[in-house]
């Protein structure tokens, strides 16, 4: 048992590290935009445009992102996806782990 509960802290262990670096993150989905318009017999595109969008404590947001930033603005998006799947891995080892200390392992209670 106690060899088991060494392996999951090891586990852990190596994700709080890798949580330790992310450092810049946001939350909400990066779209990109591209607008047609008829000009006469020509079709003109504009954009593209990118647009932050997501939700936080039941509040809303919407932030226009400059193209130049778009590619930063997505890696700091998939860092906080990143972020989230890493703590849930943190937290089911963690219950792993508090489960095998108080010998509740397979037990319903």
């Amino acid at each position: 048992m106690t060899d088991n509960i060494d392996q999951l802290c090891a586990q852990r262990e190596a994700i709080i590290e890798e949580l330790k670096s992310i450092d810049r993150m946001r939350r909400g989905t990066l779209t990109k935009q591209v607008f047609s318009k008829k000009q006469g017999d020509k079709t003109v595109t504009q954009g593209p445009y990118f647009n932050l969008q997501g939700s936080h404590k039941g509040q809303k947001f919407n932030h226009y992102i400059a193209a130049d930033k778009a590619q930063e603005v997505q890696q700091q998006v998939d860092n906080f996806k990143r972020f989230q799947e890493l703590s849930d891995q943190c937290i089911t080892l963690t219950d792993k782990v508090t489960q095998l200390s108080q010998g509740l392992q397979g037990r319903r209670i």
